[in-house]
């Protein structure tokens, strides 16, 4: 199983063994989201400071690739140059204490501290393996696109171009990027979730039997509220909606073919997917590998999804039955209906790797512009709706004060 599907299995056992009880016995659907968002942040600070990590890696595999150097020796180097961090050990176990699921990542995952996935490289390539192998039997110390980037340097006969290519923007780059954008607001929610929460419990049920000592009712916007928060409470909600929901975002995330035919989300992984393939087949190509070789060669790429290994293998049985590239391609959802033309003029003109290349970067370039442009719409939404949760918060607690006031004044 993936790294990804251990994750997302990590999420749905977090759900159902911990937030079924919280649910139950504690402050319901809004204790669940805030333990989720709490661990979420801690996995997201993980992602971003391991994928800082893997990029100086990779400047440094870069340098030495392209000057023709050993790259155990280089790692090696770079395992000793790093600086030991004296408090870092007691910290990692803090966290697994408090947060549940970032501890599940963090141990069943397999995500182990990043000096020791360097010196797990180092030996794996001290002992004859070629880097590709060495990277896919030291998962976490390269980010995906980069080993298929040493595997296809090292079938072309030019791994430092292979890898210098891999420093381009990439997918997971872009989501790390746009993260906080919604993090946050999602974050100020659950702050003012947990406060709402304090004045459910404790200053409502006081309101509730000093109104009824005056014998009046409470605004309807404080009635609404209680409501509301009577119905997020109820342990029916946390099984009929907020599960399903987990289990359905959970899913996406661990399946690769839900994620490609996931709607909007889909299109973004699509994008980023094809322009993966693009570029990599014309990196195949430009030293003379043919069409049918290059695809098999992908098709058979562990680094690559399996959505995408699918249909290249269908695209690989079309074009060795006689079908041009560019209507294979296309019937296998690898390349955008619009570029058919392009490719099939190149492969006329015999300018075929140098196009799928260009076409790969404007899809992987026109994928991360689109992720940034959603998260700039979807972020000022979200602070509107945290911005209107809290107003009417606010009205709903200080109404039922000036309807008293006003009625003794009277």
């Amino acid at each position: 199983m993936s790294t990804v599907g251990r994750l997302g299995g990590g999420v749905l056992l977090f759900a159902l063994l911990v937030g079924v009880p919280v649910a139950l016995v504690g402050p319901g659907v809004v204790g669940v989201l805030l333990l989720l968002l709490l661990n979420g942040w801690a996995l997201y600070a993980f992602f971003h400071h391991r994928h800082g990590q893997q990029d100086e890696f990779l400047a440094v595999l870069t340098a030495t690739a392209e000057a023709g150097l050993p790259l155990a020796p280089a790692v090696d180097a770079y395992r000793a140059d790093r600086r030991p961090r004296a408090f870092a050990p007691f910290f990692r176990w803090a966290s697994f204490v408090g947060l549940p699921l970032y501890a599940y990542a963090r141990i069943w995952a397999g995500w182990k501290p990043f000096d020791r996935l360097l010196d797990d490289l180092s030996a794996r390539l001290d002992a004859g393996l070629p880097l590709s192998a060495a990277l896919r039997e030291t998962p976490g110390v390269a980010a995906r696109e980069v080993r298929l980037a040493a595997a296809v340097g090292e079938a072309a006969g030019g791994l430092g171009a292979a890898l210098r290519s891999a420093d381009r923007e990439r997918w997971s780059a872009a989501w790390l990027e746009v993260a906080p954008r919604v993090i946050y607001p999602l974050l100020v929610l659950a702050l003012v979730s947990a406060i709402t929460a304090f004045l459910m419990v404790f200053i409502l049920p006081k309101f509730k039997k000093i109104f009824e000592e005056f014998g009046q009712t409470l605004p309807q916007f404080t009635r609404t509220l209680s409501e509301a928060w009577d119905a997020l409470g109820d342990p029916e909600t946390l099984v009929l909606v907020v599960l399903p929901v987990l289990a359905a975002a959970a899913a996406v995330v661990i399946n690769p073919t839900l994620r490609w035919h996931a709607p909007l989300l889909g299109g973004l992984y699509r994008g980023g997917v094809q322009a993966e393939v693009l570029r990599t087949l014309g990196r195949l190509l430009v030293v003379g590998r043919t069409v049918p070789d290059a695809l098999a060669f992908l098709a058979a790429s562990d680094d690559l999804p399996g959505v995408a290994r699918r249909r290249l293998r269908a695209a690989a049985a079309d074009v060795n039955r006689g079908r041009p590239l560019d209507e294979a391609l296309g019937a296998a959802g690898l390349l955008p209906p619009h570029m058919t033309a392009l490719v099939r003029s190149a492969e006329r003109v015999r300018n075929l790797p140098w196009a799928l290349a260009e076409l790969g970067d404007h899809l992987a370039g026109r994928a991360v512009r689109l992720v940034r442009r959603a998260s700039l719409v979807v972020s000022p939404l979200l602070v509107v709706l945290v911005g209107a949760a809290v107003g009417f918060v606010a009205l709903a607690m200080f109404l039922p004060l000036i309807q008293l006031i006003t009625s003794l004044t009277e």
